[in-house]
């Protein structure tokens, strides 16, 4: 997958492409997924290498969500002292399972 980004951080689009599965071995798909991105990528004009801040986005491909995707807590013992901080509101890079939260300095759970 590739996510494309405007200067202001709001999400343009995605490039999401299946490759295989691992079912044959891991080797394959990995392979033919890292050939893929090295071509997207090298048509991108002037990609730059650096830390970035993104708006929340969502998209579904395949029937999975892909996305950086604002989660709220409702039960209070899932809360953690930062999140209390802001509202106990959370961001998850799906599908990977990135969490990230208050204070927002960019280290996430997982």
């Amino acid at each position: 997958m590739l996510h494309r980004f405007d200067a202001a951080g709001r999400h343009l689009d995605s490039r999401i492409r299946f490759t295989g599965t691992t079912a044959d071995g891991e080797q394959k798909p990995i392979g033919a997924a890292r050939l893929l991105l090295d071509e997207w990528l090298d048509v991108l004009p002037e990609r730059q290498y650096q830390d970035i801040a993104i708006a929340p986005f969502a998209v579904r491909f395949g029937g999975s969500l892909f996305g950086l995707v604002l989660e709220e807590h409702v039960d209070e013992e899932d809360v953690d002292e930062e999140e209390e901080e802001d509202g106990g509101v959370r961001a998850e890079f799906r599908p990977d399972g990135l969490g990230f939260g208050a204070p927002w300095h960019g280290c996430c759970d997982t």
